[in-house]
């Protein structure tokens, strides 16, 4: 499939949305590849208590993190790694969401991507 090249130039709204939407499709697939790949390498080799490699220390009842010691910046509950088991679990579902969605629809993104940026 050849690129379909949409105008921006005049009145062409709704070129301009197509080629922002595209754009921000792309971004956000590359965003989701990226959160998939930190989750896996935060867990690899980790010996703690599962979950907890996402949450960050928590300044009391939960409240929120004072001195994140990861990039993840889950609040933790009163049961050590439940909302970090929670939060790896609905990005892996939905990464798997994602992908299937990716699969299917590349083919139209690629032929309607013009190279715009996502802003």
């Amino acid at each position: 499939m050849t690129a379909t090249i949409i105008s921006t130039q005049g009145n062409y709204t709704f070129g301009a949305m197509t080629n922002q939407t595209i754009s921000r499709i792309i971004a956000t697939n590359t965003q989701m590849l990226r959160l998939k790949e930190a989750i896996a390498t935060a867990s690899s080799g980790y010996t703690g208590e599962p979950g907890t490699e996402f949450e960050a220390p928590a300044s009391g009842n939960l409240g929120p993190p004072t001195n994140a010691t990861n990039l993840f910046g889950v609040v933790p509950s009163d049961t050590p790694g439940e909302q970090g088991q929670a939060y790896s679990y609905a990005v892996g579902a939905l990464h798997d969401a994602w992908a299937a969605f990716w699969t299917a629809a590349a083919p139209y993104i690629e032929q309607l991507d013009n190279g715009g940026t996502s802003m």
